[in-house]
């Protein structure tokens, strides 16, 4: 079963994403900050990654730049979900290193044909 870490400070966003992935089967791993999640990702080594960009602790760039410097992470997919949705916000996720953006609020649909992009 693939493995695809959350990590997103919003407990209904967290909730809803678990209910999503589990029902097309996959394994849903959730933190809370990006702290939590990077620890996370060290000890399960997901498939996929999907990060909010504003967590307290430490933010979604953060995140991705500690993944990308850890050789066992670095190549996995790593998306950004993020309420900031200006073409610019996604051009500078994307150029920090992100594999995609997703954007919220979201539709169950277009996270679906993302993850199954990255994880077919």
């Amino acid at each position: 079963m693939r493995k695809i870490l959350i990590i997103e400070d919003d407990k209904t966003i967290r909730n809803g994403l678990n209910r999503l992935m589990t029902n097309e089967g996959y394994s849903a791993l959730f933190a809370e900050n990006g702290v939590e999640g990077l620890k996370v990702a060290m000890d399960e080594k997901p498939d996929l990654i999907i990060c909010d960009i504003a967590m307290p602790e430490m933010n979604g760039y953060e995140v991705l730049a500690k993944v990308k410097q850890t050789p066992l992470l670095a190549n996995k997919p790593f998306l950004f979900l993020s309420a900031k949705i200006t073409k610019e916000d996604e051009a500078k996720g994307l150029a920090a290193g992100a594999t995609g953006y997703l954007k919220k609020p979201m539709w169950p649909e277009d996270i679906l044909l993302t993850v199954k992009k990255y994880l077919p």
